[in-house]
């Protein structure tokens, strides 16, 4: 999509912005720093000029991405990080360009809120002082501002700074759909989880730059083609991934349920005992298949996303669950104590212990806006669950 905005106006006169947020922690290193540099030349690869470092970069571990910089055309920067470049050579507090005949100077401010403390130990200052001090001392045309930080706050900076020709909020969920202004500047957002990209047009009027939009294209495979460059980064990833995932599948063993555990997980077949009918049921529903969509993606093997395709994974207060598809193949899939929770008390005493019962939020649990957006809780009530 931005390749198809940068074909129609010209370089020359484009630039394309990222709010950051893009690196999370899994607590695996290994696996994060692959996917942070895939991440990093996905961004490289697609144009982005500038992104403003947000909450989960400095969590992650800003001197590590600041490195993957080095060979890129991608900047990172942050104006109210105290002595950005001690912090990592490669961030900069600002980035001006000339686009259009014009300078165009861009910064990122942050809330010190946000982050109090990092591993890095490191220092935020005023980001209404950053900002001034940036917009008194480099000269520009236009100053385009990405903050993160929720609506109040960006707002009271924003009523004590004037001559910003754009905001764009780096944490305000949703995405903006009508133009607001705030002393001067137009603020606009687009935190939706990927599903959008937006653009402003700058266009000049008496004396400064109006500002057209925010115009907002649903990002759909059917309407737009993939970029095959960062497609086939994201293939490589992806097979890497279900090796490293592999490997370390192979390495799990099964462990003793400790002794103060009373109900255990017990598997299908055990249900099936007394709940025939349901469980053949149940045999003809897309959860007694739900693995098979993560073996067609090759990511049978990712603990982030087997919890929701298998039965008791990660359920430390019982026994039984799943752990790997090595050791326990029994439990893969979505069973029926995945929903209505471990049986073996009930399975030991029908009559006194009963299953629990599932609702809305059970379902809601795996069946997220990421992950299922078209999922209607009400709509599989009436077509049945199993």
């Amino acid at each position: 999509m931005t390749d198809r905005l940068i074909a129609e106006a010209g370089r020359e006169n484009t630039i394309v912005i990222n709010t950051g947020d893009n690196f999370f922690q899994t607590g695996e290193l290994e696996l994060e720093d692959k996917k942070a540099e895939v991440i990093f030349k996905a961004l490289d690869r697609i144009g982005i000029d500038f992104v403003g470092l947000g909450e989960q970069e400095f969590i992650f571990g800003v001197p590590l991405i600041g490195n993957l910089t080095k060979n890129s055309q991608v900047h990172l920067g942050c104006a109210n990080v105290k002595d950005i470049r001690r912090v990592s050579p490669y961030l900069i507090p600002y980035l001006r360009l000339n686009k259009g005949m014009k300078q165009v100077l861009i910064t990122a401010v942050i809330d010190p809120q946000v982050l109090k403390s990092t591993d890095e130990k490191i220092a935020f200052t005023n980001p209404v002082t950053a900002l001034k001090r940036i917009k008194k001392t480099i000269s520009h045309d236009i100053f385009i501002v990405v903050c993160h930080a929720d609506a109040v706050s960006a707002e009271k900076w924003l009523t004590q700074i004037s001559g910003i020709d754009l905001v764009i909020l780096g944490r305000q969920p949703g995405i903006s759909e009508k133009k607001l202004e705030i002393n001067g500047a137009i603020v606009a957002f687009n935190n939706d989880r990927g599903q959008f990209v937006s653009h402003v047009d700058l266009v000049p009027k008496d004396g400064r730059y109006a500002v057209s939009g925010p115009h907002n294209t649903r990002l759909q495979a059917r309407t737009i083609a993939e970029d095959r460059s960062v497609a086939k980064l994201i293939e490589e990833y992806e097979a890497w991934s279900r090796e490293y995932h592999y490997a370390k599948s192979k390495n799990q063993h099964l462990a003793k349920a400790p002794s103060d555990i009373k109900n255990i997980y017990v598997g299908k077949d055990r249900c099936m005992e007394c709940h025939e009918e349901t469980v053949v049921s149940w045999a003809k529903t897309v959860h007694a298949r739900a693995l098979d969509s993560l073996i067609r993606k090759g990511k049978e093997y990712d603990p982030q996303c087997l919890p929701c395709h298998v039965t008791g994974m990660n359920d430390k207060s019982h026994g039984g669950g799943f752990i790997s598809l090595n050791l326990t193949p029994h439990m893969v899939n979505v069973q029926c104590e995945q929903c209505h929770g471990p049986g073996g008390l009930h399975a030991q005493d029908p009559e006194n212990v009963s299953a629990r019962l599932s609702g809305k939020q059970t379902c809601l649990s795996c069946h997220t806006k990421d992950t299922d957006p078209g999922f209607s809780y009400q709509k599989k009530q009436k077509t049945g669950i199993h």
